[in-house]
């Protein structure tokens, strides 16, 4: 009799995820069987649930995998039944001119997320690309991997690559009490930056004051732009947005000190529909502060292997706000929708 699993599966664009049982499927040539441990969760997941990163229903979500190798398909070398892994959610080819450069975020040949476009983690077992792994050190938790290789290794690419922070440097981030936005805090830091925490609700700025951080800005507060401006004593460098609202958008490019950069990490899905949440700044203020507006996504295999690296060494902590078991991954989806966690949600999906 072929081995059962439970899953959570979301049968409808927009609707609730059910709880299922079904056979574990097997990898297929150059694929991987994971036993799924743990599942980190955020505001990404709605996006999928509404259908705007595309994919077909039934589908099982989820993308922040943790766990450990199960079966292998065929032609799969490198991998053994019991490797600990967690791995990138980007379907890339891994042969187009974008992947052969290392930047397969960018691949030409994308097909879409794990998690949408083909079944997730949020189940017992799930199968991945095994070119998608990325080999979990020892001295990681394996339950947390999977929020690093999403929220520790999204911020990286922003501070390595994106930004480009160099120890000195005044960071701002919008968003900082948020499942990533926490983790790019201690990034920005772990690179050597002044960092100012900007956050609107009440209670993720009493926790943030546990932080690390340099300076906090309440978003609440009317004068929030000049508040900014004076924590960064008139040098902002940085500012990185993740939230992408207009206000946050247009304070955000305000804010800016010369040579400063403005780094949008997304929006939320809320605002995706709202056709005023543009970039627009007058071309001057940008030639003569010589301002850098930049988008950014996700991060490289390289760049999840070196964010893993930061939390071994003890740069970076996972901030796991909320833990459910698989079966209330729904309830998770809730918490995360209504904005009542600090740091990262956390789905325990092992049996």
């Amino acid at each position: 009799m072929a081995m059962q699993m439970h899953a959570m599966v979301l049968e409808q664009f927009g609707g609730r995820l059910t709880a299922t049982v079904m056979t574990v499927p097997e990898p297929g040539p150059g694929e991987v069987l994971v036993r799924v441990v743990a599942c980190g969760a955020g505001l990404t997941l709605e996006s999928v649930r509404l259908g705007h990163l595309g994919g077909s229903t039934p589908r099982i979500m989820g993308h922040e995998f943790s766990g450990t190798v199960a079966a292998t398909g065929a032609g799969v070398d490198g991998w053994h039944k019991g490797d600990p892994v967690t791995g990138s959610f980007y379907l890339f080819c891994g042969n187009c001119v974008m992947c052969a450069s290392g930047r397969e975020t960018l691949c030409i040949n994308n097909k879409g997320n794990i998690g949408a476009k083909i079944d997730g983690a949020f189940a017992e077992y799930v199968v991945v690309p095994a070119r998608n792994l990325v080999s979990i050190p020892e001295g990681v938790a394996l339950r947390e991997a999977g929020v690093i290789a999403d929220a520790v290794a999204t911020s990286y690419h922003i501070a390595r690559e994106r930004a480009r922070i160099v120890p000195g440097q005044r960071v701002a981030v919008i968003g900082a009490g948020g499942g990533v936005g926490i983790h790019m805090l201690q990034v920005a830091k772990a690179f050597g930056a002044f960092v100012i925490a900007v956050e609107r609700d009440p209670a993720k700025l009493l926790r943030l004051q546990e932080f690390a951080v340099d300076a906090i800005v309440d978003a609440a507060s009317e004068s929030w732009q000049a508040d900014l401006v004076r924590a960064a004593d008139g040098q902002l460098d940085a500012y990185i947005d993740f939230v992408g609202a207009p206000v946050t958008i247009a304070n955000g490019i305000a804010a800016l000190g010369r040579g400063g950069t403005f780094v949008v990490v997304g929006v939320l899905p809320g605002l995706r529909s709202d056709k005023s949440a543009v970039l627009s700044a007058d071309p001057m203020y940008l030639v003569n502060k010589e301002i850098t507006i930049m988008g950014t996504r996700y991060a490289t295999r390289a760049e999840i292997a070196r964010s893993l690296g930061l939390v071994r060494d003890g740069k970076v902590k996972p901030i796991i706000g909320a833990s459910f078991p698989l079966s209330q991954a729904e309830d998770a989806l809730e918490a995360i929708r209504l904005n009542q966690v600090f740091g990262r949600v956390l789905i325990d999906c092992a049996g």
